[in-house]
């Protein structure tokens, strides 16, 4: 899961697939929602892009839309 600042607030996400060095459960990543339908997580040097899914998922007591991983692009300087 991995907690979103966007436009709207905050928002918690379930994030699936993506790199092996990016923690699947709870992931202490600083995330960017890119648009209403991807997020953004800057995680070892570059840009890990994942999608809104459209599901949900319960956990904790909580739903939380899931997001599944996209691909990983270089951070431009």
């Amino acid at each position: 899961m991995s907690e979103a600042e966007g436009g709207s607030g905050k928002v918690k996400a379930v994030l699936q697939g993506g790199p092996s060095t990016l923690p699947k459960t709870f992931p202490p990543a600083q995330a960017l929602i890119a648009d209403r339908n991807r997020l953004v997580i800057s995680h070892c040097g570059r840009n890990v892009h994942f999608a809104f899914t459209g599901r949900l998922l319960g956990l904790e007591g909580m739903t939380m839309p899931v997001a599944e991983w996209m691909c990983s692009t270089a951070i431009a300087e």
